[in-house]
């Protein structure tokens, strides 16, 4: 009888120790599916963000990545004319001695290197870059990006000499309205009524000719007038301009 009475026991106690082992087994197995179950979700998120942020990119460019944009183009012009001014200073530069000459064309590293913009020796000027989503590309004469140049005058600068302008072309208008809206306060974009590739890009990167900005009342750009850095517009397509060096 007391035999028997252990072996109850000692059953009982294995039993209470299955029963505990066969609830570990299941809790193990209920974490599992819970971390199965979180994976999944968190790949279903990451899925739908993807596609959200293809979406946007593909869409409307956003305020947060225009602002970034905006003040990168900012930047680039403040800069181009920090080189130019230093040139002036340093190198005893004239505004009819300033070369264009980028790295990758001939003769960067000959001629007077203290004139050239883009030289280590002169300006030391990066050849600038317009973000792809920064762009809004309307034709291939010329291509979207910076132009910087020589090549016209600026009714308002103090004589008929030709002026030294850097435009950004083929801007996001979302950029545009921006730029005018940091540097200038307000988010118009003034209306040319000559396209901005024959105002303010050298002839030789397009068909056309070279027009002079004019700024009477019925002319090319009225509200340009004394305004030295301006992203404008006409027939769908916009220009950021700097006016780096006048005469």
């Amino acid at each position: 009888m007391i035999h028997h009475s252990i072996e109850y026991t000692k059953t009982k106690r294995e039993q209470k120790i299955m029963d505990r082992m066969d609830a570990r087994r299941k809790e193990r197995g209920n974490a599992l599916i819970y971390v199965l179950i979180a994976i999944a979700l968190f790949a279903a998120l990451g899925f739908t963000l993807s596609r959200q942020t293809d979406t946007s990119e593909a869409g409307t460019l956003s305020r947060e990545r225009a602002e970034l944009y905006a003040t990168q183009l900012i930047s680039y012009s403040a800069q181009a004319k920090s080189a130019v001014d230093q040139m002036f200073f340093t190198a005893a530069s004239r505004i009819n001695d300033l070369d264009f000459t980028t790295p990758t064309d001939v003769g960067f590293d000959t001629g007077t290197l203290i004139h050239k913009i883009y030289h280590p020796q002169g300006g030391g000027l990066l050849p600038g870059k317009i973000p792809a989503d920064a762009v809004s590309q309307n034709t291939s004469d010329p291509e979207p990006g910076w132009y910087l140049g020589r090549f016209n005058n600026v009714e308002w600068t103090a004589s008929a000499g030709e002026d030294v302008i850097l435009v950004a072309y083929q801007i996001d208008p979302t950029v545009c309205a921006l730029i005018n809206e940091k540097i200038n306060g307000s988010s118009v974009i003034p209306s040319m009524t000559t396209s901005i590739r024959n105002v303010m890009i050298d002839d030789s990167f397009h068909t056309g000719a070279n027009v002079e900005l004019t700024t009477d009342p019925a002319d090319i750009c009225p509200d340009c007038e004394n305004v030295s850095s301006l992203c404008v517009q006409e027939g769908g397509m916009y220009g950021f301009y700097t006016i780096l060096a006048d005469q």
